[in-house]
C-alpha cells in the first residue's frame, strides 16, 4: 500500500493532517518577528583598548603589536588585523566560519590575562566584543534645541532616553553630540609656579579630599551606630577651597591657583541636524526583538514624549531601518502574491477545470506555512532572505501537484473512475516525481554549507526552499490525489459547459494546445529523422553563448536604492574642527539648491565621544573629518536614483578647495554585506616600512584615477599630519633630577589635561577636569617655558632640558597578520567590479615593490573571488548529486547521462538573458544558474521516465519517443511557465530592495526558458542515438 492509496482511502486523516499544518502554519506565523536580514554572528570578535593621551605610533607599538601576539595560537583562528589611532586600539580576530564564538570569547579573555602584564599602566582593561546584527542600531533620532541647548543632554536624559528605555523590544540607547557639564578647572601656571604647586599636585589633592569614607562602627548605650567620614564635593566652592599645598607657613587653597567653574565640556564633534545644532540618539534593539514592532513603538513614545517637552526641543527621526524592511517586505510580499495569481492563471488555462485548479491551488498555502513553521521554531525572522525564498519557489512548489493531477486527469478522460485513476495515476508517475524533487533538494539544500557572505545570504534560502519543496511533494502524492478522487467526476458524468462564452472559450483553448501538440510532434519527428543536425546546430548554441561572457562583466552584490546615502567629507590634516563645520554648512547649501530629492541632512564633525563606536565600523575621525547622512524622497517619489544623485553631487562638490577627499557612498543597507569600508576595491599594501608602502599607495591612487569607472579613490589611513614633538636631552635631564616619565606627565598633565575624580549631584557624575585654559595651549613657546619641578625641588623651564619640534605622523595604523598595511580604497560606477578590478590587478603586478612588500585585495575583490569560489564547487556538488539522484532513479547510468545534457543550454540561457538585459554577472545571478541545475532537469525526467514507461508497455523506440513527448508536453510547459511566471515579478520588480535579487530571477528565467526549448528537441534526439547504440549492441552480443 502507497501513499496515494493511503490518503483516498483514509480523507478524514488526510485532511485532518492538513489542517493541523495549517493551523501550525497560522500560529507560527503570527508570532514571527521582521526584521531585514536574519539574526546572524560572523566568526568575528574585536579586542577594543584605551590607552589615554597615546599617539596611534604609541598605540600601535605598546598596544596592538603586544595585543596581536598574544592572541595569536587562539584556536580556529584565521586572520588578525588591527587599527591603532590616538587613545584607541582595535584588534579584530576572524575566525573559521563554524566556530563557537563563545568558547572562543573565553580563549581570548584567558590569552588577554597574560597579555595585561606587558601592556603600560595607564592601558585601561580590554573589552572583549562579538559582532552581530542586533548591534547595528535601529533608529537615529534628532533632538534640536535653541534655548535649552546648554541643559540638552540631562534634559534628553530624563524626558527622552529613559521613557524609551522601558518600551518593549529597545535594547541600548545612546545620545552623543550634545553639551556635557563637568567641573573645569583652569590652572594658572604663574600662580602655580608661584606658590609651588604642581597640576600633579592639584589632582592628588582632589582626588583624595572628594571621598566618602566607611570607618567601622560603635556602640553606645543599647544603640550601634556606623560610623563614616562623608567628605565628598557638595559644590564648586567647596571644590575652590581644596587645600593643594603650603608655602611660607600658609595652606594654598586651589582657588589660589586655578579658577573653577561649572562648565560644559570642550566638545570635540559637532552635530548639525536639519541644519541646526543638535544631539543625535542612537537606539539598538534586543535580540529577538520585531525591529518594525520596536521601531513603531518607539515612534509612538516619541509623540507623547514631544508633547512634554519645551517648546524649542524638537525631534526628528533621521534614520528609520523598518522603512527599508517595509518597503522591500511589501515589494517582496507582492512579488509572492503576484507570482501566485500567475500560477492560477497557467493552470487555468491548460486544465479549464476549476475543481483541479482548486486541488493544486491548495498546494500553495500548505508548502508556505510549512516555511514559516520551519521559520518558527528554529528562531528566525521573516526577513528579505525568507520572503526571497518564498517568491523563488512560489511556482516551484505546484509542480509536482501539476505532473500529478494532469496524468490523473488524462487516465479519467480515457474512462477510468477518478478514485481508480488518483491511485494508479499517482503511483504511475510518483517515483519520476519525486526523483524531479530530490533534484532541487540536491541543488538547494547545499547551500547551507557555504560560507562567508554568500553563507549569510543563502543559508536560510538553502533550507527554505528545500522545507517547501518536501512538504511540497508530501501534498502532491497525498492531498493530491485524495482531493482528485472525491472532486473531480468520471467522463461519464462530468457536466459538459454550458454558457456559450465559456464553452467557446474552451474550444478554442483546447484546440490551440491540440495545434501546440501536434506542430511539437511534428517538430519532434524532423529532429529526429535529422540528429546530427539537432547534436551540431545545439553545440553551436552552446558555444555562440559562452561567448558572451567576456561582455557581461562581475560583480558581487547588485547595488540597491536605499532612499540614504553618506557623503565624507576629509580636509587637509591638521585643520580645526571650526574650519571643517563651515565646509559641511557649504555643502549642506548646495545640497538644499540642487537636490531638492534630499528631505533632511544629518552631519558630524570631529571626533565621537562615545569612544570606539566609529572605529569599530570602519570610520576614520578627526578635526578635519566630517560625515553626512542624507536620507531622500522614496524610490517611486522621485526622477533619479541615488546612485545618479551621487555623480550629480560629486561632479558639483569636487571643485572645492582644500578638500582633501570627499566619497560618497551609496552602500546604505547593504554596507553590512560589503564590508565595513562600503568600498568596492581594497587594495593592500603590506611591509614592514610604513614610510616606503605610503609611496606605493600613492602610486597606485595616481593610477587607478585613471581607470575608466573609479570613484572616490583614497588611502585608508589619510595623509601624514603635522605634530609637536618634544626632543629632551636626557644628560641635562640628569643634572637637574629630572627624568623622561617626570617631564612627559608634567606636559600630559598640563596640555591633555587629568580626570583625578569626579562630582556626584542628584545620581549623577560629572568629571572634574584640571588642565591649562586654551588660550595658554596655542603656541609653542607657551610649551618651551612650561615649568618643570625636579626630585631636587627646584624648578626649571622645558626648554632648558629639550627643545619641541614639527614632525608630521599617521593619523592611524592599520596592521594585517602582524605586519602594517596601507589601504587604496575606490568605488566603481559605470563598469562591472571585474573588469575595474582587472585593470587594477593589471597595473599593481608591474609596480616595483620594497623588500618584503606584498599586494594583497580584500573588500568585494576578495569576497567575490572567494564567492564565486564557493558557488562553482557548489555548481560541481549540485550537477553530481542530481545525477545520483537520477542515476538512483533510473538505474540506469545511461539515462541520467542523457538528462544532463539539458544542463549546459540552462547557463547559455542565463548568460543570453543577463546580456540581454545589461545585468552583470554577481554572485546572485550566479545562484540562479547552480540552482538551475535542479530544475530544468525536472523536465528531461519527465520526458525520460515516460518514455521508458511506454517502451516497456512493447511500443518502438521511435514512437514511444514521439508519443512520450507529445503526451508530456502540456505538463511540461505547465511546470515551466509556473516555475517561470512564479518569478516573474522578482525580476521585473522596480521596488526598493528589489535590485538585490533581480538578477537571480533574470537568470533563471532566461535558463529554464532556453532549456526548455533545447530539451524539448535535443533530449529526446539524444536518447534515441543513444538507446539505438545500447540496441545495436545488444543485438550483436
Amino acid at each position: 500500500m502507497n501513499l496515494p492509496e493511503v490518503s483516498v482511502r483514509r480523507p478524514i486523516t488526510t485532511i485532518m493532517l492538513f489542517v493541523a499544518i495549517l493551523i501550525i502554519g497560522y500560529v507560527s506565523f503570527s508570532r514571527l518577528p521582521i526584521d531585514l536580514f536574519p539574526e546572524i554572528e560572523p566568526p568575528v570578535i574585536s579586542v577594543l583598548t584605551q590607552y589615554p593621551g597615546a599617539s596611534a605610533q604609541d598605540v600601535e607599538l605598546n598596544v596592538s603589536k603586544k595585543i596581536e601576539s598574544g592572541l595569536s595560537s587562539v584556536t580556529n583562528l584565521k586572520k588578525v588585523r588591527s587599527t591603532s589611532i590616538d587613545n584607541i586600539s582595535v584588534v579584530t580576530l576572524e575566525f573559521e566560519y563554524g566556530t563557537n564564538l563563545d568558547e572562543a570569547s573565553n580563549d581570548i579573555r584567558s590569552a588577554l590575562e597574560f597579555t595585561k602584564r606587558g601592556l603600560p599602566d595607564d592601558v585601561e582593561d580590554p573589552i572583549i566584543f562579538k559582532f552581530s546584527t542586533n548591534i547595528f542600531p535601529i533608529m537615529f533620532i534628532a533632538v534640536q534645541a535653541d534655548q535649552s541647548f546648554e541643559g540638552l543632554n540631562k534634559l534628553v536624559e530624563n524626558k527622552i532616553t529613559d521613557p524609551l528605555k522601558r518600551v518593549s523590544g529597545v535594547g541600548t540607547i545612546q545620545a552623543f553630540g550634545g553639551p556635557v557639564r563637568q567641573i573645569l578647572i583652569n590652572v594658572d601656571q604663574k600662580k602655580l609656579e608661584a606658590y609651588n604647586v604642581s597640576v600633579s599636585q592639584i589632582g592628588q589633592a582632589l582626588q583624595v579630599e572628594n571621598v566618602n569614607l566607611p570607618s567601622g562602627s560603635i556602640k553606645m548605650g543599647e544603640l550601634e551606630y556606623n560610623l563614616r567620614v562623608p567628605a565628598e564635593f557638595k559644590d564648586a566652592e567647596e571644590i575652590r577651597n581644596v587645600v593643594v599645598g603650603a608655602q611660607a607657613g600658609r595652606v594654598v587653597y586651589l582657588k589660589d591657583v586655578a579658577e573653577v567653574k561649572d562648565s560644559l565640556r570642550h566638545r570635540t564633534i559637532d552635530i548639525r541636524l536639519g541644519g541646526g545644532k543638535g544631539l543625535q540618539i542612537i537606539v539598538q534593539k534586543q535580540s529577538g526583538a520585531n525591529t518594525v514592532q520596536v521601531v513603531n513603538d518607539v515612534k509612538a513614545k516619541l509623540a507623547e514624549i514631544q508633547k512634554e517637552l519645551p517648546s524649542d526641543v524638537k525631534i526628528d527621526i533621521v534614520q528609520d531601518t523598518s522603512e527599508f524592511i517595509i518597503y522591500s517586505i511589501n515589494n517582496l510580499t507582492e512579488a509572492v502574491l503576484l507570482g501566485g495569481v500567475f500560477v492560477v492563471f497557467v493552470i487555468l488555462i491548460f486544465l479549464r477545470k476549476w475543481r483541479a485548479t482548486i486541488i493544486i491551488i491548495v498546494t500553495l498555502p500548505v508548502s508556505l506555512i510549512g516555511a514559516f513553521i520551519y521559520l518558527y521554531f528554529t528562531g528566525n525572522t521573516i526577513n528579505i532572505i525568507s520572503l526571497s525564498s518564498l517568491s523563488i519557489a512560489i511556482g516551484m512548489v505546484v509542480d509536482d501537484a501539476i505532473v500529478i493531477l494532469e496524468n490523473i486527469i488524462h487516465h479519467i478522460e480515457k474512462g477510468a473512475r477518478p478514485r481508480e485513476a488518483a491511485v494508479f495515476a499517482s503511483s504511475e508517475v510518483g517515483l519520476a516525481v519525486a526523483a524531479a524533487t530530490f533534484t532541487i533538494v540536491a541543488v538547494f539544500f547545499p547551500l547551507v554549507f557555504i560560507s562567508g557572505i554568500a553563507g549569510i545570504l543563502f543559508n536560510q534560502l538553502g533550507f527554505l526552499v528545500t522545507v517547501m519543496i518536501l512538504v511540497s511533494l508530501l501534498a502532491a502524492v497525498t492531498l493530491i490525489p485524495m482531493m482528485a478522487a472525491y472532486m473531480l467526476k468520471s467522463k461519464k458524468l462530468a457536466k459538459p459547459i454550458t454558457n456559450p462564452l465559456l464553452k467557446k472559450i474552451d474550444s478554442m483553448l483546447e484546440k490551440m494546445l491540440d495545434v501546440l501538440d501536434d506542430f511539437y510532434k511534428g517538430i519532434l519527428e524532423k529532429a529526429l529523422d535529422h540528429k546530427k543536425t539537432v547534436i551540431v546546430l545545439s553545440l553551436a548554441i552552446f558555444i555562440g553563448s559562452i561567448m558572451l561572457l567576456p561582455f557581461l562583466g562581475t560583480e558581487f552584490i547588485p547595488k540597491s536604492d536605499s532612499s540614504q546615502f553618506q557623503v565624507s567629507l576629509e580636509l587637509e590634516p591638521g585643520r580645526r574642527l571650526e574650519e571643517t563645520i563651515q565646509y559641511v554648512k557649504e555643502i549642506e547649501d548646495i545640497i538644499r539648491k540642487d537636490f531638492p530629492e534630499v528631505i533632511y541632512i544629518s552631519a558630524r564633525s570631529g571626533v565621537n565621544d562615545m569612544g570606539f563606536s566609529s572605529i569599530l565600523f570602519g570610520q576614520n575621525e578627526g578635526s578635519n573629518i566630517a560625515g553626512m547622512q542624507l536620507k531622500t524622497t522614496k524610490l517611486d517619489k522621485r526622477n533619479r536614483t541615488i546612485f545618479e544623485m551621487a555623480d550629480e553631487m560629486r561632479a558639483k562638490l569636487k571643485h572645492m578647495t582644500g578638500v582633501k577627499n570627499l566619497v560618497i557612498n551609496t552602500a546604505g543597507g547593504a554596507s553590512f554585506l560589503t564590508g565595513a569600508t562600503g568600498a568596492a576595491v581594497e587594495v593592500d599594501i603590506i611591509g614592514p616600512d610604513l614610510e616606503e608602502s605610503y609611496k606605493v599607495a600613492n602610486k597606485l591612487k595616481e593610477q587607478m584615477e585613471k581607470i575608466p569607472g573609479t570613484r572616490d579613490i583614497r588611502i585608508d589611513i589619510g595623509d601624514p599630519r603635522p605634530e609637536l614633538q618634544v626632543i629632551l636631552q636626557r644628560d641635562k635631564m640628569a643634572l637637574t633630577g629630572l627624568n623622561t616619565v617626570m617631564v612627559g606627565n608634567a606636559l600630559r598633565n598640563s596640555y591633555y589635561g587629568l580626570t583625578p575624580t569626579k562630582f556626584r549631584e542628584m545620581g549623577d557624575e560629572y568629571d572634574v577636569f584640571v588642565s591649562l585654559p586654551p588660550d595658554k595651549k596655542d603656541n609653542i613657546t607657551d610649551i618651551e617655558n612650561l615649568p618643570l619641578k625636579t626630585m631636587l625641588g627646584t624648578t626649571v623651564r622645558l626648554k632648558d632640558v629639550g627643545k619641541v619640534v614639527q614632525e608630521y605622523s599617521p593619523p592611524t595604523i592599520k596592521r594585517k597578520e602582524q605586519e602594517r598595511v596601507i589601504g587604496v580604497l575606490a568605488d566603481v560606477t559605470g563598469r562591472s567590479l571585474g573588469e575595474v578590478s582587472a585593470d587594477i590587478k593589471e597595473y599593481a603586478s608591474k609596480l616595483e615593490l620594497p623588500p618584503n612588500t606584498v599586494i594583497e585585495y580584500a573588500g568585494q575583490i576578495e569576497q567575490q573571488t572567494d564567492t564565486f569560489q564557493d558557488l562553482f564547487l557548489l555548481l560541481a556538488l549540485s550537477v553530481i548529486l542530481v545525477y545520483m539522484v537520477m542515476a538512483a532513479q533510473f538505474e540506469s547510468l545511461l539515462d541520467p547521462f542523457i538528462i544532463m545534457f539539458s544542463v549546459p543550454f540552462a547557463f547559455s540561457g542565463v548568460f543570453i538573458s543577463l546580456f540581454i538585459t545589461g545585468t552583470t554577472f554577481s554572485v546572485i545571478a550566479f545562484l540562479g544558474a547552480v540552482l538551475l541545475v535542479g530544475i530544468v532537469v525536472k523536465n528531461a525526467i519527465v520526458l525520460v521516465d515516460f518514455t521508458n514507461i511506454t517502451r516497456a508497455r512493447g511500443v518502438e523506440l521511435r514512437e514511444a519517443i514521439v508519443y512520450s513527448g507529445r503526451n508530456r508536453l502540456r505538463p511540461v510547459l505547465m511546470t515551466t511557465l509556473t516555475t517561470l511566471l512564479g518569478l516573474l515579478p522578482l525580476a521585473v520588480s522596480t521596488g526598493e530592495g528589489s535590485e538585490i535579487w533581480r538578477p537571480l530571477g533574470l537568470s533563471t528565467i532566461g535558463g529554464l526558458t532556453f532549456s526548455t526549448l533545447i530539451t524539448l528537441i535535443l533530449v529526446p534526439v539524444l536518447y534515441s542515438v543513444f538507446e539505438t547504440k545500447v540496441k545495436k549492441k545488444k543485438a550483436i552480443e
